[in-house]
Formats: structure tokens, sequence, C-alpha cells
């Protein structure tokens, strides 16, 4: 009977009092919920100031105004940026973007220009970028370094850094942002790295990162076309430090000497390079010097003697200048 005493339904008025207490509860949850670390719920807009693209971002150049917060996009979440398009730019090496928009000040809705700076980690995967983003029917343009222009922008590239910039109005003063952007990234480095023999008149150039001619140890190479006498012919550069360039041509002499395609040494006014007789490819040769290899396919060394010889010489003074700088 005691039991049953203390298990019964309470009564109405502790019912009403219970019933009273909800709006009560659901104004401290409410309340609780407002707090919040400002650290936390800011972690983009500090992501954005942390990077060091963001000094790069005039406040306001040509008429054009900085509209609204700059953007920072990482490996995580690129494809909310360039959905469809960022396993492209993450293979290449890619390590940050930060976006800024441009427009008339006071002007609301679409702004007349986007800025986007990569950072691509190297030169060299920004030349890559830029040499595939490149447009058909781009013109040349002598803002940065690589870059070019059409009727939807301008990109060039600076260092290890891709610039690109996408218009939404008929003469937006592009050049005058680019160069801008320039004066304010100052030096840093240069793609002469990526300087070809003459060996001929320059008709294509693509980046290969992985894997060129089928050979998985060969990688990051700048291949370009070229026309000579009644021929194309394909020039590649390879490696970007004297450590990469050797380990470059050990691989290649031991891949061509496993499979047993015949090599000559040759050496003479002072370039050792490698005359390869290839069952597949035809002769081709290429050769080590400093920091990269470069070869040739479809021309013979005869005839590439004299180009391969300035070309050796004019790198070893762009050396010397940048040693005293």
């Amino acid at each position: 009977m005691w039991l049953d005493a203390v298990t019964t339904t309470p009564s109405l008025g502790v019912r009403w009092g219970l019933l009273a207490l909800l709006p009560v509860i659901t104004l401290g949850v409410w309340l609780e919920g407002q707090r919040y670390d400002p650290g936390l719920l800011d972690f983009k807009s500090a992501a954005v100031r942390l990077s060091p693209l963001v000094a790069f971002f005039p406040d306001q150049v040509a008429g054009l105004h900085r509209l609204g917060e700059l953007r920072r996009f990482s490996k995580e979440n690129l494809h909310e940026y360039v959905n469809g398009h960022a396993e492209f730019f993450i293979t290449a090496g890619f390590q940050e973007l930060v976006v800024g928009e441009y427009g008339r000040l006071g002007e609301t809705g679409r702004p007349q220009v986007v800025v986007d700076i990569y950072e691509m980690g190297k030169p060299l995967f920004a030349f890559g970028v830029v040499t595939q983003e490149t447009q058909p029917d781009a013109q040349p343009s002598l803002i940065g370094e690589m870059g070019n222009a059409d009727s939807r922008g301008l990109r060039f590239i600076l260092g290890s850094r891709y610039i690109k910039m996408t218009a939404f109005e008929d003469g937006v003063p592009l050049e005058t942002l680019g160069r801008t952007l320039v004066q304010s990234m100052g030096k840093m480095g240069s793609v002469g790295i990526f300087h070809f023999p003459e060996f001929g008149t320059p008709l294509t150039t693509r980046f290969v990162k992985e894997s060129y001619r089928g050979l998985d140890f060969f990688n990051n190479v700048i291949e370009r076309s070229f026309q000579w006498q009644d021929r194309t012919i394909q020039a590649f550069l390879a490696g970007d430090s004297a450590t990469a360039s050797q380990e470059l041509e050990r691989r290649l002499t031991e891949f061509l000497q496993q499979e047993k395609i015949p090599v000559a040494r040759v050496e003479q006014d002072g370039l050792v390079v490698y005359v390869v007789t290839d069952p597949y490819e035809g002769e081709w040769f290429f050769l080590r010097n400093q920091e990269q290899v470069i070869g040739a396919f479809g021309m013979a060394l005869e005839a590439a003697r004299t180009p391969l010889k300035r070309f050796v010489e004019d790198g070893n003074k762009r050396r010397e200048q940048n040693t005293h700088q």
C-alpha cells in the first residue's frame, strides 16, 4: 500500500508547476546557445588574414575598389570555388588560393573583375598551370611572366604564384591592376630556368607533371615543339636543382642500359651528350646542365650542337648574374 501511494500520479498543482517551468528551461537553453568562442566562429576570416597572399591585394586601383572580404581556399575546400576543376590544381601542386573582388565604390551586385592568386609551391608548377589554362585565342601580355590575355581576362605567373583576373565588363583596366599586383609582390624569382635552346621556331609548350614518355620516374617536364627545317621536333626540360637533375640523369641512363637500348656518350666543346638510338622513339639525345636535363627528339646532334653550346653559355651567365645580385 505504501508503494502504491508513492507511485501515484502527481497532483494537479505539481503538474501546473512543471509546465510553468518549460518556458524558463527553453530560455535557458537558448541563452546557453548564444555563448560562443569568437575564435572558433571566425576561423575562416582568421585563416584569410594569416595568408601571406592577402598583402598583395590593393584596396583600390584605377577607379576600382575592393568589394567585401577576401576569401581563402585550401586543398580541403577548393572544390567550393572551382567545382569540377579543383583536382587539376591540387595534382599540379596547389597550396592555397585567395580571391578578391573589385568594382566601383557604392555599386552592388556582380563585381567588375575577380582576382585569383594561386600559390602553387614552385615556379615550375605555376608554369604548368598557366600553360594549361591559356586559351587558344589568347594574346601575349607583358604583365608578369608568361602573361596572356583574351576576351575573358588576363593570366600570368610570378615565381610560384599563378594570377588569374576575370573581367565581367568591357573596359576593365586589367593590365593596370596586374602591374599593381606585380609591384606589390616584388621579385619572386623567374621562369628563366625554362629557357630552351634556339632549336627553331617555337610552336607549342606543355607541362607534363608525371610519367613523361611513359617513364614513371620522368616527372615535371616542360616540352616545347619547334619547327626545324622541314620537320617538327620536341625538346624537353626537366629538373629544378642539381640534385634532381643528377638523379634524373642516373635514372635515364640506368633505364636505357636495362632495356639494352644503345647509348653513345659524346664529349665535345665541354658538353657531355648522350645520343640514344631508340627502336621506338628513333634517335634522340639528352644532357645534364647544372640544374636541368635537356633533350630533343627528332633532331640530329650535329645540327643541335651550336644552339646547345650557346644555351649552356647563356645559362652560366644567368646563374653568375643571379649570384651577384
